[in-house]
């Protein structure tokens, strides 16, 4: 049984059981303030955005608000999927059930896709594929953002709160083509406790409009936030 169908046959509702307390107090969120900030020149631009790996979509409301934009989240507990819907109904945004590899949307259908911190749980012959997946959906012109860990060294460990499963742990914007994606934004932060602490901040030019926009966040022990933009 691969990771997935592992997390969304019991272990995504513990996880989310497991990290409820630290959602619950997360309002405002630094690396969701930062998305907000890096994309509020282009807020006319962003009415639809998915999120995955959005547990009870906490993060997602907050992203929804700072945009002004409607939204769609992925996550493979049911429980975490079932209290955000109740808490978001009438707010504009809505969760479902399921994985970053097999997401249940029409290609280019939303302005900004953003990977929670869930692409180090994935079994490595699925992290294309969910790459890939994220890459369909996003609309030309529209914005990618990914949460992950930025080690010095790629390395697979134990995952120590469910027996036979890994987190790896990489720095995840390397197997995205240097061909399709061109950085805008960049953010350098350690991840400490439920907190972000951010080390360097930096902008750089942006390239043609022909692109579409990438932005990633990868995070713990250090953060690595990035925005850039994809060729048609």
């Amino acid at each position: 049984m691969n990771q997935s169908a592992i997390f969304l046959e019991g272990e995504g509702d513990n996880y989310f059981l497991r990290n409820k307390a630290a959602l619950e107090v997360r309002t405002g969120a630094s690396e969701i303030t930062w998305l907000g900030q890096s994309l509020s020149p282009f807020k006319d631009k962003i009415n639809s955005v998915l999120e995955i790996g959005c547990s009870n979509g906490a993060k997602l409301e907050q992203i929804c608000g700072l945009l002004d934009a409607k939204g769609q989240g992925i996550d493979p507990s049911k429980q975490a999927v079932d209290e955000g819907n109740r808490r978001l109904s009438g707010r504009g945004a809505q969760l479902q059930v399921g994985t970053a590899s097999r997401l249940p949307f029409d290609g280019l259908s939303f302005d900004f896709v953003y990977f929670g911190f869930c692409l180090y749980l994935l079994d490595r012959q699925d992290l294309f594929a969910a790459l890939a997946e994220g890459d369909r959906v996003l609309k030309f012109g529209g914005f990618l953002a990914i949460t992950d860990f930025d080690p010095i060294h790629r390395h697979k460990r134990p995952y120590h709160h469910k027996a036979g499963v890994f987190s790896f742990k990489q720095v995840t914007q390397k197997f995205l083509p240097k061909a399709a994606f061109t950085i805008l934004f960049q953010r350098i932060a350690f991840h400490i406790g439920n907190h972000f602490l951010t080390l360097m901040a930096m902008k750089e030019y942006p390239p043609p409009c022909c692109l579409k926009r990438l932005m990633l966040i990868d995070c713990t022990p250090k953060v690595n936030d990035v925005v850039g933009k994809r060729i048609q």
